[in-house]
């Protein structure tokens, strides 16, 4: 008897469980309910990794036509007058950043930095800089002052 019972003992060791047909069909079902929705998430992850990027390097360069605006204005030949719009006009089109855009704005202000008409001692600039046909933009602004 001894002998029989050890003979179960090891048949049953032997014995192996294999994946059935239903559990196969549950997982598939599984699966498909929640890897659409993953995969979205994973794609909006990646759309929203890509806005920071695109603000830094726009507002990059805005501050670097900002710069180009306070040079001119500081130098010594040009100053005050040199602010216009016919010598930092807008560009459609950025060498080497494709799909950025940069303008430029100028403005006569008066002390309380209202916009007026005429030439009152202030110029307000504002630089702005739009991407993806104007989904992202960011402006940088600055006062000078004819001193």
């Amino acid at each position: 008897m001894k002998s029989n019972h050890s003979y179960r003992k090891t048949a049953s060791r032997f014995h192996r469980r294999s994946t059935t047909i239903i559990e196969v069909v549950v997982a598939i079902v599984i699966l498909s309910v929640a890897l659409p929705s993953l995969m979205m998430a994973f794609a909006d992850a990646s759309v929203q990794s890509i806005g920071p990027y695109r603000r830094s390097i726009g507002s990059f360069l805005a501050i670097e036509r900002m710069e180009e605006i306070i040079a001119r204005r500081y130098r010594g030949t040009d100053g005050y007058d040199a602010i216009t719009t016919g010598n930092f006009g807008s560009e459609a089109s950025i060498s080497g950043f494709t799909g950025y855009a940069r303008d430029v704005a100028i403005n006569f202000v008066d002390g309380d930095l209202n916009i007026v008409g005429s030439d009152e001692g202030f110029k307000r600039v504002t630089v702005s800089v739009s991407w993806d046909g104007g989904a992202g933009d960011i402006d940088v602004e600055h006062i000078f002052a004819d001193f």
